[in-house]
């Protein structure tokens, strides 16, 4: 996690050589990092994702899905959810308002948004993210505050959907 916020502020210092330093830190920057476990405890970054800044959070639970005792249903039902959670963006993202930005994370799992406007958004990540094969949804609340930098770590505890892989 230091490595990243280390990466993160080497970013941030790059482009405020072009736009200043007073500029940059006093801009509304959303800074951030994404990884999970593997199945043998290995951190894997979020490489090379896409990442969204939307103004509205979408429904999405899968505890329909905890209590079924067949793991392929249970699999079949997790899946499903992820599929759910991306539609209802694909019907959103066309709508006025909604998506304000869109970003990629680095090779280490690293992201930012930089001149987001003032306000209270969601940061998200959908199907079709994959880490180390396992899908992959967040749907994380991120304030922007006129001057400072709004921070967000994306990893198991704040998924939106339990990972999921198959074998």
């Amino acid at each position: 996690m230091l490595k990243n916020m280390i990466t993160i502020f080497i970013v941030m210092l790059s482009v405020a050589g072009s736009a200043g330093i007073g500029q940059a830190i006093a801009g509304n920057w959303i800074v951030g990092s994404m990884s999970i476990r593997n199945d043998a405890g290995h951190k894997e970054y979020g490489e090379y994702l896409s990442v969204f800044l939307v103004s509205q959070k979408n429904p999405v639970s899968a505890n329909h899905c905890t209590g079924e005792t067949n793991h392929q249903r249970k699999l079949d039902c997790i899946n499903n959810c992820h599929l759910d959670f991306y539609k209802q963006f694909q019907q959103k993202q066309q709508q006025a308002g909604y998506l304000i930005a869109q970003t990629a994370t680095s090779a280490t799992g690293n992201f930012a948004f930089l001149n987001a406007p003032p306000g209270t958004y969601y940061v998200l990540v959908k199907f079709p993210a994959l880490i180390d094969g396992y899908k992959v949804a967040w749907q994380e609340p991120v304030t922007v505050t006129p001057g400072r930098i709004g921070v967000v770590s994306l990893d198991e505890e704040n998924l939106v959907l339990p990972k999921n892989r198959r074998r």
